[in-house]
This record gives structure tokens, sequence and C-alpha cells, in this order.
């Protein structure tokens, strides 16, 4: 038996690289869905759940990029947002450069690649700040098969939807504030941007001292 029965995803030669996206896009929505997540078939597609404190929406996008027979790209974007008191707006906690880059050596040139489908690619960018391990949030669909899906959704359980609960214990937001880039810092302390981190950490963990965790040189001037 095949491992899907979408048409699309099977005989993937005849369609578009729009259609191709789309099928990808509604194969793991219908994965989720089963799962008890929302699927919205919108422009982007997106999967949203909600557990508790925390709200969780995962976009999808593709590429002018894509070559036709050759490459699809899908990009996947996740926002988190915790609640706030009834008649308040969502404060935004984290997007995707917050979940998929960490710390890596003392040569701030040195950039290591972990690619979904399992390469890893090590990089030199001489004009890069700090070195930093990215888990790279795109890989190409043309031609999926069920391994490559199965990626995917380990890609997705446990780089995104795995902080859905840990982000509401104290073990876990600590866990998430370990070997943080100093860009990762800046962007949590809501210096310069909209996240409502600091706020979040407060109300819900007041026995974690945020303000030194977040002490970085780039609010001091970097």
């Amino acid at each position: 038996m095949n491992w899907t029965n979408n048409n699309i995803l099977l005989e993937y030669q005849r369609h578009t690289c729009k259609d191709i996206f789309k099928a990808v896009c509604n194969e793991i929505g219908s994965y989720y869905t089963a799962r008890g997540y929302k699927y919205l078939r919108s422009n982007p597609p997106r999967i949203k759940a909600d557990d508790k404190q925390i709200k969780l929406e995962i976009s999808f996008y593709s590429s002018r990029s894509n070559i036709l027979g050759d490459y699809v790209n899908l990009e996947i974007l996740p926002y988190f947002y915790f609640k706030q008191k009834k008649g308040e707006e969502d404060g935004f906690l984290f997007g995707h450069p917050y979940l998929f880059e960490h710390k890596y050596t003392d040569d701030k040139t040195k950039i290591r690649l972990n690619k979904i489908f399992g390469e890893v690619v090590e990089q030199i960018d001489e004009y890069s700040h700090e070195s930093k391990i990215k888990d790279s949030n795109n890989c190409n669909v043309y031609g999926l098969d069920e391994c490559r899906f199965n990626k995917i959704i380990e890609f997705l359980d446990s780089k995104v939807i795995v902080w859905l609960k840990k982000i509401q214990d104290e073990r876990g937001v600590l866990e998430f504030l370990t070997n943080m880039t100093d860009a990762k810092k800046f962007r949590l302390s809501g210096l310069n941007y909209e996240s409502d981190f600091v706020k979040y950490v407060r109300l819900n963990f007041p026995d974690i001292d945020i303000e030194t965790i977040l002490d970085n040189p780039w609010i001091n001037g970097w």
C-alpha cells in the first residue's frame, strides 16, 4: 500500500509547484487534525493548537524560487502566544528564530546547519556576529515520500509542538533559556521587539530571575 492516498503526492510529476505545496500542507494538516489540532486551509495554511495558557500557530509558506519538476520549498514558521485576561490581546512569546538558533562555539564565524531530512552542514560566515547552531525550518518537498514526510513530522513534534507544554513548566522555561545566542536574549528581552516573554515569566514563574538571565551585550550597546 502507498503511504498516502493523495494523488498529487503519488504522481507529483504531473502537477505544479503550487499544487504540490498545497498537497503537502494538507497531508500534514490531516495528520495533526487526527491528533486533535485544528488545520486551516487558508493563505497561508496553518495549524492551530491551544493548551491551558498557551496558543500555538504554525504557518506554512513556499517560495518564488521553486523549480518545476525539481524543487518545492516548504517553510515552517511557528508562533507562540500566551492568553491574557478576557478582553486583552494575547501576548506574543516567540517565533521561529527563538526556537531554531542556539549558541555553538567561541569562533563567531562558524555556523552549523541541521536540516530537516538529516543533513548537517558546517559553514563559515565572515559577517556573523556569533557562532550558532541553526535548525533549518525549510525543506524541499518535491517527490516527498513516507520517510521524508515522517522527518517533517518528527521536526514539528520535537522542535516546535513539544514547547506547547514545556513552556508552561518552570523546568521547561529554564531549558528554553539554556544555550541562548545573544540575538535570542535580545529578542526575548522585548527591546525593540514585541515579545512579552519577560512579562509571561514574571507572572507565572517569579522564582526565575529573568532579568539576570537575559542580560547580554546587545542590551548594553553591542
